[in-house]
C-alpha cells in the first residue's frame, strides 16, 4: 500500500467527486499548519536569547469584570471573568502587562521600581519577564 493511498489529499477527494470533504480537509490542514507556524515562530523567537536584568517601574491596577470566549475542552463558552489585579511594567521605556502568582502580587507596590529579568524577542521585540523581584 503506498503513502499516497493512506494520505487524504484535499485535490484527491475533489477528484474524486468529494467537494465538501475537500473542503473540510483542507481547513484541516489550513489549521494545522496555522499552529505549527505558530510553535516554530515562538520558538524561534526566543530561543538563544540570553535572559537581561534590568530595573522595571511597577504600576498596580484592576482589570474589571467581563465576559469573554473561552474554551472548555470541546466546547467554547461565554465565560464571567472576575476582576483581578496585574501589574503594568515598564521596562526599558517599552510598557508590558504582567499577572504574576498572587503572593508576589501582593508584595508589589505600585509606583516602585524593582529588579526583574527579562527576554526580548528577537523577531517582534515583545519583552517576555522571566523573574520578577526575586532574582
Amino acid at each position: 500500500m503506498h503513502f499516497a493511498n493512506l494520505l487524504l489529499l484535499p485535490f484527491r477527494a475533489f477528484e474524486n467527486g468529494g467537494v465538501a470533504a475537500g473542503v473540510v480537509v483542507s481547513f484541516y490542514y489550513v489549521v494545522v499548519a496555522f499552529i505549527i507556524g505558530t510553535l516554530v515562530y515562538e520558538i524561534i523567537n526566543y530561543v538563544g536569547i540570553e535572559p537581561r536584568v534590568g530595573e522595571a517601574n511597577v504600576t498596580k491596577r484592576t482589570v474589571p469584570a467581563h465576559w469573554e470566549w473561552q474554551s472548555r475542552g470541546r466546547a467554547v463558552m461565554r465565560v464571567y471573568v472576575k476582576d483581578y489585579e496585574v501589574l503594568d511594567l515598564i521596562i526599558d521605556g517599552r510598557k508590558t502587562v504582567y499577572r504574576p502568582i498572587p503572593w508576589i502580587l501582593e508584595r508589589a507596590k505600585s509606583g516602585t521600581t524593582v529588579p526583574v529579568e527579562y527576554a526580548t524577542g528577537r523577531l517582534n521585540g515583545k519583552i517576555k519577564v522571566k523573574k520578577f523581584m526575586y532574582l
